[in-house]
């Protein structure tokens, strides 16, 4: 049995198959009955829009079902072990996914759990969406040989999986923008969690205009995770990482712009680029559904 926690968990050939399956099954295939009484336990740490939404409707429209769990109506860690939770969802459920604070909590259920577990989010790292991230390109380009992905702004959990995949030879190249302070904090943050990444494969730097120029996708997130406070100095360091008209005309005219959402169209983004024609955020918010279906079949 396996899990899919991390894209690491997966190798370059699954990553290709799940994307490439995902983008036949969109065209061609989009309802069956390939989960038939098959069932997925859906918990949630905090809040969702598309997480909740692709993995419900995308085990609905494989012929199973689900049932969503808040972190509150559950005894998860509170009246009773992690372990036996995970225990009890292995007897009714045949696949969980998981929405959590902590990427620990994450591996503990899947130590524990008798079924597959999949990762709808963690502090660490963001895999579903980087599946649905790279479907999004290669519907565009063709293919992920030879693209250039830059990254702007700090590095966080779907910059991670980015970093996971770049890693995984799946054939793009990844430049992360992101001022040195957050670069720090990152590395404290994996040394803190007793983790460990490869950057042999990823360009780190501050804004680098040559690397902005060769881009092929300019992406980028959020500066403040759900339930952080904002804090003005933060917002004043990374101004300059902000993706707007001035940093999208560096790039090529066909560039992509992405961005995981939800956005804050007066900091990360402006609202010109994101509502733009480079703009390709609600394809990709789609392709999460494709995703999420292509995942659940694969690890049933």
């Amino acid at each position: 049995m396996k899990n899919f926690l991390n894209i690491s968990d997966l190798s370059s050939d699954e990553c290709l198959r799940i994307i490439k399956t995902a983008i036949d099954r969109k065209i061609n295939k989009p309802h069956s009955n390939e989960a038939k009484n098959k069932s997925l336990a859906m918990i949630f740490e905090k809040n969702s829009t598309r997480t909740r939404i692709s993995f419900e409707l995308a085990i609905k429209q494989l012929g199973g079902l689900s049932i969503m769990l808040e972190k509150d109506q559950l005894h998860l860690g509170k009246r009773e072990t992690l372990a036996d939770t995970a225990k009890t969802l292995s007897q009714y459920a045949d696949i969980i996914m998981m929405r959590s604070n902590s990427h620990q909590t994450l591996e503990n259920l899947a130590k524990y759990s008798e079924v597959p577990i999949i990762n709808g989010l963690s502090d660490l790292s963001h895999p579903c969406q980087t599946l649905a991230t790279l479907m999004t390109i290669i519907e565009i380009k063709g293919s992920l040989d030879g693209v250039n992905i830059s990254w702007f702004g700090p590095i966080s959990n779907v910059a991670h999986s980015l970093i996971d995949a770049a890693n995984n030879d799946l054939g793009f190249t990844l430049t992360i923008h992101c001022p040195k302070y957050y670069q720090d904090i990152y590395f404290q943050k994996l040394n803190d969690m007793n983790k460990k990444i490869s950057l042999d494969k990823v360009s780190l730097t501050e804004i680098d205009e040559k690397k902005v120029a060769l881009a092929d996708v300019i992406y980028t997130d959020t500066w403040f995770s759900m339930g952080d406070i904002e804090d003005s100095t933060k917002i004043e360091m990374l101004t300059p990482y902000s993706i707007n008209k001035n940093i999208m005309s560096m790039t090529k005219k066909e560039s992509m712009f992405m961005h995981c959402l939800p956005a804050n169209r007066s900091q990360e983004v402006s609202a010109e680029v994101i509502d733009g024609e480079q703009s390709y955020v609600w394809h990709e918010a789609q392709n999460r559904l494709h995703i999420q279906k292509e995942l659940i079949l694969s690890f049933l």
